[in-house]
């Protein structure tokens, strides 16, 4: 059974609620004066936004790539655009990524891997749809963004999450250059926003001249609410990461068997569940021990949720990047217990590419990825019982571990590498081009 939260998380939890209430009203503040001193509620009704350059398809292409995140922020969406600027480098286009300052040393301008960073405003965390988001803020980002776009001359810009304050919707708003908006967010519910502002907020969505979603799951809220198409691509993994060998964490390589987490610290990810399903796991296996990788601003409360005779056995071990895939070399098995509000899960896909069997959460968005009882097992988002007892099944059926581990890791390999994804999204972006292309050239006839 899981044991009841001490009073000291219960109470910190509340201060923590109290105050992100507090903050995030300042914040709402300053997202209003931005969109309100860039006029963005002309997005979609400026004509000189579509009087294009005309794009010369021998040089090669000019690629704007727009996130609120990159490194050294950890989560999904960093790691999308960040392999999309690596395999549109290697196209050997012109690759611009374009985010917000961070605290230094890591305001890198040039990547390692062929294509350049350029830097508006700083990046400020905000809590937003069960999550820790990012804005970037400066009094004058508007004007950074508009001088920006005039000077860089982009034959095609790809913005990530676009209907997200406060970057996306400046860059969409002073674009001259054809724009694709790439959606990553599951909302299973209209947010009160939208409700307030969905014409407008359909007319961004028609602005675009391209839409890519993740996932189906992801995709059909917007198409209900906005009347708009998409291109369904997901998101890839780093899959030659995963077939190179990794010793194991040493402190870890001790023979007992390691269950595996990585995410944010956050309600949206299941920890809690996770959490009470370790407790069941352990007292009937008590040669295991469960290992979380992640930050997130409710780690400590996750930490003070567990009783002192299980501490020894559950380890949070912060933020990991370099060492990921050594982490996934030393997981017996991968958990991802994430919530309804998963549109694809990278997590998911690294589970998957680690050759490692995992257990996750019986959800629209993981079954348009993976098949339950052929490339992994699945348990219901809100019962620890589940996860348990699918978990102690792998422990006690290795075989079935080494068979579904086997499968998941092709279908990684065979449809999810980032190579591939990205080729699927630069076909997807010519047509895009050639299509405009034509259309003008009827025009001039």
């Amino acid at each position: 059974m899981p044991t009841p939260i001490s009073i000291r998380a219960r109470f910190g939890y509340t201060l923590w609620q109290i105050l992100i209430g507090l903050y995030n009203a300042l914040i709402t503040l300053y997202i209003i004066g931005v969109l309100l001193a860039n006029r963005t509620w002309k997005i979609g009704r400026d004509a000189r936004r579509k009087a294009f350059r005309t794009y010369d398809p021998v040089r090669p292409l000019k690629v704007g790539i727009v996130s609120e995140y990159y490194y050294p922020h950890l989560g999904g969406l960093s790691g999308d655009v960040h392999y999309a600027a690596v395999e549109f480098a290697k196209m050997g286009y012109a690759v611009k990524l374009i985010t917000s300052h961070v605290a230094e040393p890591h305001n890198i301008r040039h990547s390692e891997f062929g294509f350049e960073i350029l830097r508006v405003g700083r990046s400020i965390p905000v809590f937003a749809n069960g999550s820790l988001a990012k804005i970037s803020f400066a009094w004058n980002l508007g004007r950074q963004v508009k001088k920006l776009i005039r000077e860089q001359k982009f034959d095609v810009i790809h913005i990530h999450c676009p209907l997200t304050p406060v970057l996306p919707l400046l860059v969409q708003r002073y674009a001259d250059c054809p724009v694709i908006g790439h959606i990553h967010t599951l909302l299973r519910t209209k947010p009160f926003y939208y409700k307030i502002f969905s014409s407008q907020l359909a007319r961004f969505m028609a602005d675009f001249e391209g839409r890519i979603a993740i996932s189906k799951v992801c995709a059909r809220p917007f198409q209900e609410w906005f009347n708009c198409d998409f291109e369904i691509i997901p998101n890839g993994v780093p899959v030659d990461e995963f077939k190179e060998f990794h010793p194991k964490i040493p402190h870890f390589d001790d023979g007992k068997t390691n269950l595996f987490f990585i995410g944010r610290m956050e309600p949206r990810n299941g920890i809690s569940v996770l959490i009470d399903a370790f407790r069941i796991i352990h007292a009937e296996e008590p040669d295991t021990r469960l290992i979380l990788a992640g930050a997130g601003p409710l780690k400590s409360f996750f930490e003070e949720s567990i009783e002192d005779d299980l501490k020894p056995h559950v380890h949070f071990i912060g933020p990991i990047l370099e060492e990921k895939a050594q982490y996934f070399a030393t997981a017996d098995i991968n958990i991802c217990p994430t919530t309804r509000v998963a549109s694809l899960g990278v997590t998911l896909l690294e589970s998957l590419a680690s050759g490692k069997p995992t257990v996750a959460s019986d959800i629209p968005a993981f079954r348009e990825t993976a098949e339950n009882g052929r490339d992994l097992l699945m348990a219901h988002p809100d019962t620890p019982e589940e996860f348990a007892a699918q978990t102690l099944r792998l422990i006690r059926e290795p075989t079935l571990g080494q068979l579904l581990a086997k499968r998941g890791q092709l279908k990684m390999q065979k449809f999810y590498s980032w190579s591939l994804i990205i080729s699927k999204v630069d076909v997807y972006t010519n047509q895009v081009l050639g299509r405009l292309s034509s259309f003008e050239k009827l025009q001039s006839v």
